[in-house]
């Protein structure tokens, strides 16, 4: 396996995250398509970690753009950055560039975090009365095979929605802090779990004693009688997590197997565990919402329980009554070196909830869509 490339920036990564001077500076598509062209053929090695090949990708396309004039850099005070805290600001701002890495799969999720990408929302504010607004960035597509750069899609936000349909409705992300010392306090402690009792508003639909789950009385939909107590739950499930190594790369999928793992404990079958996929909570016949942490943050999805958010499916129960399982990973080696057990409702006596919230646009598009293009760079708009 060739070894894994080595970049030689003349500038820095940060010096292109600075807008251009002017807009009408920036390179065009088939500038672009010349410049990106020779980048066909060329050695990748996926490292299997998609935030890490991303990264890797990025430093690539800004070598390969500072070896051909980049635009001129906006100085201070010529303009000014109008998302808090820069949320949806494109990596590669000089020439209005985001670019995704490809590699396998029937269909690929194009997900743009931060910014609407067809929209008129405005990114960059100039002196000059000038702007960028979301629509103005530029999608690049790079399909990687067999380690090795198979082709490169330069397209518009235009062009996706036109081919490929609109892009999804705005999913809105919310994390949770787990600082370093309150992790380490977990996974130091004499059974490396850190649980709470469930919410007094439960007390009455409580049980020691597990009767298993039944199908046909539609977990989608409130129990009708019981959950196993959050007692039971760290004797069935907690326990039973630590030790166990997560065997893939990246966090996406870890948290997948983590949740069938779960279920599996919990004595559910395959087919009902893809019946429950995608549901809130996860396991809803348990009011049970599974989640990993390998880094600081926990990605809650669009549900929070810093407040009492009611949910539709049932009467009188809230996101601060379900129970959350947070399995503490090694980031290295994916194995659960301990595990957090309580309602929503105490999560934030322990951890910190970030303040603002993150969203995703998504669109899925066929990966037939790139292997036409295969051996080659080219323009979609």
């Amino acid at each position: 396996m060739c070894p894994l490339l080595t970049y030689y920036p003349t500038r820095s990564m940060t010096d292109f995250k600075i807008p251009p001077r002017s807009v009408k500076s920036v390179k065009s598509l088939d500038d672009l398509q010349l410049i990106l062209s020779p980048l066909v053929g060329r050695d990748f090695v996926l490292s299997g970690a998609p935030r890490t090949d991303g990264s890797e990708m990025r430093k690539l396309i800004c070598n390969t753009l500072d070896q051909h004039d980049p635009a001129e850099a906006a100085r201070s005070g010529e303009y000014q950055i109008i998302p808090p805290r820069g949320k949806g600001i494109p990596r590669i701002l000089r020439e209005l560039i985001d670019t995704y890495v490809v590699t396998s799969g029937d269909n690929y999720n194009l997900q743009v975090w931060n910014r609407i990408p067809n929209s008129n929302s405005v990114l960059i504010q100039y002196a000059s009365g000038e702007v960028i607004r979301c629509s103005d960035i530029r999608i690049v597509l790079i399909k990687v095979t067999d380690n090795k750069i198979q082709s490169i899609i330069i397209t518009t936000p235009s062009f996706i929605e036109q081919e490929f349909g609109v892009f999804g409705k705005p999913t809105i992300k919310h994390q949770l802090m787990i600082s370093d010392k309150k992790r380490s306090d977990i996974v130091s402690s004499e059974n490396h779990i850190l649980s709470e009792k469930d919410n007094s508003k439960l007390s009455y639909r409580l049980t020691d004693i597990y009767q298993g789950h039944d199908m046909s009385s539609g977990l989608l939909q409130e129990p009708k009688e019981e959950y196993l107590s959050i007692k039971s739950l760290t004797q069935i499930v907690a326990s039973k997590l630590v030790g166990i190594k997560l065997d893939t790369a990246d966090t996406k999928t870890r948290g997948q197997r983590l949740e069938r793992i779960t279920m599996e404990l919990l004595g559910y079958s395959y087919e009902e565990m893809e019946v429950l996929q995608g549901q809130y909570p996860d396991v809803p016949d348990q009011l049970l919402e599974v989640k990993l942490q390998d880094s600081p943050t926990v990605d809650l999805g669009m549900h929070t329980p810093e407040v009492a958010e009611p949910l539709s499916e049932y009467s009188d129960i809230t996101s601060q009554d379900i129970r959350y399982l947070i399995a503490l990973a090694n980031k290295t080696t994916g194995v659960i070196e301990g595990v957090v057990l309580m309602p929503g409702a105490k999560l934030g006596d322990y951890f910190t909830f970030v303040s603002e919230t993150s969203f995703k646009c998504q669109r899925s598009i066929p990966m037939d869509f790139f292997n036409k293009q295969s051996g080659s760079c080219v323009i979609k708009q």
